[in-house]
């Protein structure tokens, strides 16, 4: 009987390991959603000892999800960083890492990299700090990010996933 029973757990257990392995084929299916726009507001902080400026900031991004890596562009409008113009208009690349903590909340790792243009065009690079709170193809975002060599920017944003 013992022995019986010895040999129909072994003859559950690749059965039973397979139904355990199946389990990240539904996070696939729940994160099925490619194609993410978001929409981002906030303020960056003058960090460079000038008297601790600020200046408003909106802008845009558009980015493709892989599994855990969004790869995307984003545009930004920081208002009155240049004396010359109301809007510096900046461009970038972003590569941003998710790290799944709960169910809809995951924490982000952002490196973003590009071009300014204060007065003649510069390079500009980013790197943040963020979290993510998705309810269905909606998400809730926030990001903390050191840019330049002298900013601080703080952003909120809303975005939907396709």
């Amino acid at each position: 009987m013992t022995g019986a029973l010895l040999a129909l757990a072994l003859a559950a257990s690749p059965a039973l390991a397979q139904e355990e392995w199946q389990a990240p084929d539904e996070e696939q299916e729940e994160g099925g959603h490619r194609l993410s726009v978001a929409a981002w507001g906030g303020e960056a902080l003058d960090e460079s000892g000038t008297g601790g400026k600020s200046y408003g900031v909106l802008g845009g991004e558009v980015a493709w999800a892989f599994d855990q890596l969004d790869l995307g562009v984003a545009g930004y409008g920081y208002r009155h960083l240049s004396e010359t113009r109301t809007w510096t208009p900046v461009a970038l690349v972003r590569l941003v890492q998710r790290f799944r903590m709960r169910s809809g909340v995951e924490a982000t790792f952002g490196l973003g990299i590009g071009a300014a243009r204060p007065s003649g065009w510069e390079a500009w690079f980013q790197v943040g700090l963020g979290a993510r709170v998705t309810f269905g193809p909606v998400f809730l975002g926030g990001e903390l990010a050191f840019e330049r060599s002298d900013l601080l920017r703080l952003t909120g944003g809303l975005g939907l996933t396709f």
